[in-house]
């Protein structure tokens, strides 16, 4: 199962979990709830199966009347929660399935297994769903007297606004048309605009320096946002002043690299290198939760100085118990 993280609001992430043939879906979105901490979700899927169980509540049996399905069959439907009971978060799903007749059979999901593949939509909700069992069933049912989102009463309760993403990340250059020509012909970046031409009057002044942090006497002469492949852009300045500090490097405090993730390490090497860049080792390993199969990495120093990171992660992070989320890749 391949998973990743769609959509973050406040407290309310939103996942997409991608079944491979031969996955048992119950038990791997179960899995994925219980690695990542989730205690309340909404869950709904579509896909199709080559064996299956579905199960009917008897109240004679006190548990479920079950029919195994050893066919191929298409997920008309699945939708469930996720919900925290004595052994932990717990998948409770219902599913149609259709057969080649085109007749649907519907139940209890015990048992999903995957052929070829399932798609599940996963809406993690800041609500703690909990599940106690209820004698007159023998069921483990929700809650409601003590399912909550925090201690706070809820006509009190806000969420405190948390930012969308990374929009732009600031580079500074000597020559901002020599760093422009390096990103178009080492990474094959783009301009998208220019936000302040030689043309126009340089932004300098009390005001300005007050707003950004400018030394005093300090002028921004040009300025241009420029991307590079899919992700935040490059905002680059040339700044005259007569107090400055060398490019910082991973040593020095404030912000030392801009990784770009590459599908072909060698050859985005090749091209960063005949572009003006400097390698500064060979391609190695990443480091930790990066060192899936197939990583590498390597810092490159444009002609400027500043550090540049090819990354190449072809089977993407992992991740254990602790994780809060995924991180975001192109």
């Amino acid at each position: 199962m391949k998973s990743r993280l769609l959509h973050q609001d406040g407290e309310t992430r939103t996942y997409l979990l991608v079944m491979d043939a031969g996955d048992e879906a119950c038990a791997e979105i179960t899995a994925f709830a219980r690695d990542r901490g989730i205690r309340g979700a909404t869950v709904t899927a579509i896909g199709a199966v080559d064996e299956a169980t579905l199960g009917v509540f008897a109240a004679e049996l006190g548990g479920f009347w079950l029919k195994h399905f050893d066919e191929q069959l298409e997920i008309a439907s699945f939708i469930g929660d996720i919900a925290t009971g004595s052994e932990g978060p717990t998948l409770h799903a219902h599913a149609v399935l259709g057969g080649r007749d085109c007749v649907a059979y519907a139940g209890h999901a015990e048992a999903l297994h995957v052929n070829p593949t399932m798609e599940v939509v996963l809406t993690e909700s800041p609500a703690h769903l909990v599940k106690r069992l209820d004698p007159s069933s023998g069921l483990a049912v929700i809650a409601i007297d003590e399912t909550r989102a925090d201690d706070v009463p809820s006509e009190s309760r806000t969420t405190p606004p948390v930012p969308r993403g990374i929009n732009h990340i600031g580079l500074t250059v000597p020559d901002l048309e020599a760093a422009t020509r390096f990103l178009v012909d080492a990474f094959g970046a783009k301009v998208a605009y220019d936000g302040l031409l030689r043309s126009d009057p340089p932004r300098s002044g009390a005001e300005v320096e007050a707003q950004l942090g400018l030394p005093p006497g300090a002028r921004i002469i040009v300025q241009r946002m420029i991307v590079i492949g899919t992700g935040p852009g490059l905002e680059v300045f040339e700044v005259e002043t007569d107090e400055r500090q060398g490019p910082a490097g991973l040593a020095d405090i404030g912000w030392g690299h801009v990784a770009l993730l590459v599908d072909d390490i060698d050859a985005s090497l090749a091209r960063a290198v005949e572009a003006g860049g400097e390698a500064l080792d060979e391609p190695h390993g990443n480091s930790r939760h990066e060192d899936t199969p197939g990583n590498a990495s390597i810092y490159v120093r444009a002609p400027w100085g500043s550090i540049f990171e090819l990354q190449s992660l072809p089977n993407g992070h992992w991740y254990g118990p602790g994780s809060e989320t995924e991180v975001w890749t192109p």
